[in-house]
């Protein structure tokens, strides 16, 4: 007999995953879980990351809560179980200028600077909070303990005092009231770790909020590969239903038709008759059927990466642009453990980019390039120097080359004004 689901109360719709949700529901028992403690770590790297970001990263100007944004998404975990988003889009490819234009655009850039301002005062603040939370009870403690042990071993407390000339009045004298202190500083040393914990999740919460929650740009991104996704499954369907359809009109009857002359080959063989039309028209059928067939697997899986590396192919597909008088310069830099994967989807990308240079940009120039860089991406780049104004509303392909490449985690850049020239920039990630 199975037991009965457990009923779903406040704890179990609160995960433990941050101070404040510990303090709501362990408010008991918070001191003998861990997050008092990550709390008292978190707040007291505080003004050393806040110093040592004030002295150094200045000079970045605008770019200098970059850093410190890394450093505290890194830091967030001690006292954040959830997964820390960056929120900064992957970087453009097109150089340093690109870079910083790209961080500059970004509103995490910005909010990142923000933090960076609020955790000078917030340093001083988390300063004064372990002083007066925790130093301050930890002072009364030890002091009061001191002289506890002086008074009850009959010591005078005037010959172990630091301060000679200290007036007597200034220490009490009676055990039981040092005692009393004691207590009091325990019980303020208990509040000040809850004080800590609360100041802990409030820091959290504001460095969550300006440097981890994904930005709009992310968000519209996540959109685009969503709807991406969504085309190309409908596109999957839709080639499946060309495959079949394909198959039917063209090397389903062409076979048909050579059955039918084999057929008809050896009623007239049996008659003595001449079959030599015969045989010429079921070598036509069945190369137009091998022909039709090969179209169809092509646009399954190129054959020229069955037989050759992704670099071969692309030199192959590009040789094979010559006849239309266009000048084209290669510079390929191919990792040669590149996934299967990302090497067809980058080879159709590729070919429906380099179609477009033929048929629509009267480009006169081409060129193709492939280079890692150290972001481990690829980095793919087709600029022609045609009529420009490519876009992927004008139906020339790019949308299927948006779709394929952000199915492979990459992304697409397009530069294409008006008069040229057209750079599209594909960036993939490799394991190189």
């Amino acid at each position: 007999m199975t037991s009965p689901p457990a009923p779903i109360g406040v704890s179990a719709r609160l995960p433990v995953d941050a101070p404040g949700n510990a303090l709501r529901r362990h408010p008991v028992r918070l001191l003998g879980t861990s997050w008092p403690w990550r709390s008292l770590v978190y707040l007291a790297s505080t003004p050393v990351v806040a110093g040592i970001w004030l002295l150094t990263s200045w000079p970045a100007l605008a770019l200098a809560g970059l850093p410190l944004g890394r450093v505290e998404r890194w830091r967030l975990r001690w006292v954040d179980r959830r997964p820390i988003p960056d929120p900064h889009v992957p970087g453009a490819s097109a150089g340093f200028g690109g870079w910083v234009r790209l961080r500059l655009s970004e509103r995490a850039t910005w909010t990142e600077l923000l933090y960076g301002v609020l955790l000078v005062p917030l340093s001083l603040l988390s300063f004064a909070v372990l002083s007066v939370a925790l130093l301050v009870p930890a002072a009364m403690i030890a002091t009061s303990t001191a002289l506890f042990v002086i008074l009850v071993l009959g010591v005078d407390p005037d010959a172990v005092t630091a301060v000679p000339d200290l007036p007597a009045s200034a220490v009490n004298e009676n055990p039981i009231a040092q005692l009393g202190i004691v207590t009091l500083g325990v019980i303020l040393l208990v509040a000040g770790l809850y004080f800590v914990t609360i100041a802990a999740e409030g820091q959290r919460y504001l460095c969550r909020l300006l440097i981890s929650e994904p930005s709009s740009q992310l968000t519209e991104r996540l959109v685009d590969v969503t709807r991406s996704r969504a085309r190309i499954s409908s596109a999957f369907d839709e080639e499946r239903r060309r495959i079949e359809r394909d198959l039917h009109d063209g090397a389903q009857q062409r076979l048909t038709s050579l059955i039918m002359t084999l057929g008809m080959m050896r009623y007239q063989l049996h008659r003595g008759k001449d079959i030599e039309p015969l045989l010429e028209q079921a070598s036509a059928d069945a190369q137009r059927a091998v022909d039709e067939l090969r179209e169809i697997v092509h646009g399954i899986y190129p054959s020229a990466l069955r037989e050759h590396d992704l670099a071969e192919a692309l030199n192959e597909l590009v040789s094979s642009t010559e006849h239309s008088g266009l000048t084209t310069h290669i510079q390929l830099t191919v990792p040669a453990d590149l996934d299967p994967d990302i090497e067809v989807g980058l080879y159709f990308a590729i070919s429906e980019l380099v179609t477009n240079v033929t048929k629509h940009s009267e480009a006169t120039t081409m060129t193709l390039s492939i280079a890692p860089t150290l972001q481990k991406t690829l980095l793919v780049t087709v600029e022609d120097d045609g009529h420009g104004g490519a876009s992927p509303d004008r139906g020339t392909g790019l949308i299927g080359v948006v779709d394929r490449i952000e199915t492979l985690g990459g992304s697409v850049h397009l530069h294409s004004p008006a008069g040229g020239p057209t750079r599209v920039s594909l960036e993939v990630p490799c394991a190189s």
